[in-house]
């Protein structure tokens, strides 16, 4: 596994186009539905919602659906929130790792689920 953050891309743009503590993952929805698939390779930042009371931080991502981590720390009230996340493998995914952003900080990069 790389311990390696997935680059904010509204910043530093993605391969083919410009720039414009222990967490728990709780996903929601059904698996990616892969089969047939021949080649996909997915980089994305999306907004993401903070419950203070659970501690959760929840997001969407395209094609995975769902997801909430619980971290051990508490996020300011108004602070901007942004989770970029990132296939791993080569043609095929093998995995989904994501950085959770705050205010533009790096806070906590995990591996949603499978191997990176």
């Amino acid at each position: 596994m790389s311990n390696e953050h997935v680059p904010d891309f509204t910043v530093a743009g993605a391969e083919g186009f410009a720039p414009e503590a222990a967490a728990e993952v709780t996903r929601f929805g059904a698996q990616a539905d892969l089969a047939g698939v021949q080649a996909l390779k997915l980089s994305v930042c999306v907004g993401a919602s903070y419950n203070p009371q659970t501690q959760q931080i929840c997001f969407q991502i395209p094609i995975y659906g769902n997801f909430c981590v619980k971290l051990p720390i508490a996020i300011p009230v108004g602070a901007s929130l942004k989770v970029c996340a990132q296939t791993c493998g080569s043609i095929i995914p093998t995995g989904l790792k994501a950085t959770i952003y705050v205010n533009g900080s790096v806070v906590k990069t995990i591996v949603l689920f499978g191997l990176c």
